[in-house]
């Protein structure tokens, strides 16, 4: 499928946008779908829809949205929409969404949930960072300036800033700290480096 681009008005949060286009109840068979809940980024949002009829709810299932942006355009506002049973290679779905949904015997939807729990559970067993601490990440970073480094020293947790043994600082991206990382007592002895 390909992406939709709409008007959006900036008072409207990216919840509401989706409550509106993707809960609706079909008249001839009363058949309902509704958003429970909506967790969204700048680039990705996660949506559990409930489908039901006048006899209860059926079913809870996920909906991942790629959004995209033209703030001057008048269609703004651009969603590219995948159930979870289409395979979508996204997992950053938050664990409040995966705890709403139906159990499902859909191979893809399985396999999709699963990746997103092994990543909940990577999280949660990686440390709690604080200011000062010391991390070693498995591969070098690659900075503009060409420089390679993969111990650290964090400086600015809130913006992500970092300085390696000899105090160069570099700000490092959030999605670096998904990959793997240990937490060291001080830097490893090793010769100055050449400028």
């Amino acid at each position: 499928m390909g992406w939709t681009f709409a008007h959006k008005e900036k008072r409207v949060t990216v919840r509401q946008f989706f409550e509106k286009k993707f809960g609706y109840t079909d008249k001839e068979t009363g058949v309902y779908h509704k958003v429970l809940d909506c967790a969204a980024t700048f680039t990705e949002a996660y949506l559990a829809i409930e489908v039901g009829d006048a006899s209860g709810p059926k079913e809870i299932y996920a909906k991942i949205c790629l959004l995209g942006y033209r703030p001057k355009d008048y269609f703004n506002f651009g969603y590219k929409d995948i159930s979870e049973n289409m395979g979508p290679c996204y997992y950053n779905c938050p664990e409040r969404i995966l705890k709403l949904l139906t159990p499902t015997d859909d191979e893809w939807a399985m396999e999709w949930l699963e990746k997103c729990w092994e990543r909940i559970r990577a999280k949660k067993a990686r440390p709690k960072l604080r200011e000062g601490m010391i991390i070693q990440f498995a591969e070098a970073i690659e900075f503009t300036d060409g420089s390679k480094e993969n111990i650290f020293r964090i400086k600015d947790l809130r913006r992500l800033i970092v300085a390696d043994r000899w105090g160069y600082r570099y700000k490092i991206r959030r999605k670096r700290l998904e990959e793997p990382f240990e937490v060291l007592d001080d830097f490893p002895p090793v010769e100055r480096r050449l400028a």
